[in-house]
This record gives structure tokens, sequence and C-alpha cells, in this order.
């Protein structure tokens, strides 16, 4: 009976310590997921792999739309602040470009996924996808 509840009690440590990034706050589980593609999660080393995806934290710095385009410019927040990227796509609802500027205002962390060369932004409660790059500069 002994060995069952410490068979328990770890396999409930071990959930734990898997599931508690999935229902941590929105800036604690973006840092999660652009960090965790790269490190040992029993042990935390870094791996050396190269991730399939590149997983970023970034905030908004600027949001343009009109005539049927919309524009962001993301800065990352682990790393070079100063090095900013240009996103562009084809238009968002109206709703959503007002998402966009809430969070560029609140200065909401964002997980940006690029993809086989196409970006996509997601949000506390929301995304645009399908972005591409337009420019990079170094501020």
């Amino acid at each position: 009976m002994t060995h069952f509840l410490i068979g328990c009690a770890l396999g409930g440590a071990v959930a734990a310590c898997i599931g508690a990034p999935l229902i941590a706050p929105w800036p604690v589980r973006v840092r999660y997921l652009a960090v965790a593609q790269t490190l040992d999660p029993w042990l935390g080393l870094d791996l050396g792999m190269t991730p399939r995806l590149d997983m970023r934290a970034v905030e908004l710095v600027s949001v343009e739309a009109d005539l049927g385009r919309v524009e962001l410019v993301v800065q990352d927040l682990d790393g070079d602040r100063g090095y900013r990227r240009t996103l562009a796509g084809t238009a968002c609802a109206p709703a959503t470009v007002a998402e966009l500027d809430g969070w560029m205002a609140l200065r909401t962390p964002l997980l940006m996924i690029v993809d086989q060369g196409l970006a996509h932004v997601y949000g506390p409660d929301g995304a645009v996808t399908n972005l591409s790059f337009v420019k990079e500069s170094v501020r």
C-alpha cells in the first residue's frame, strides 16, 4: 500500500509540473512556451537542438490597419529589445484591430510562432495569423 501511495504522489507531482504552466497567468504561459521548446523539462538543460518552430515572446510596438491591410511592429521581450520586426497581412475585423491596440497599450506579452516563413501572433484571447515579414530593423 505504501508503494501505491508513493507512486500516486510522484504521479501527481509530475502532472502538476506539466499542467501548472497551462493554467498560469498569460505572461507566465507565454514565457514558458517560448523557452520550453529548447529546454529539457526535467533538468532545465539546454538540449542544443534546433526547434521545428521559432517561438518568441514579443510585444507590440505599433499597429496600423488601413486599405485592406494590417501591419504590426513587434519586438522581442527576451534578448535584444532593440530588434524589431514588421509583419503584414490581410485586413482583420475591427474587433481584432481594437484587441491589438489594447494589447499594445497594455504592453501584453504575445507569443509569435514562425513556421515556414509565416508569422502567427497569439494573445490571451485571440490571434492574428498568416503574417508575412516586411522588414527587420535595429532601433
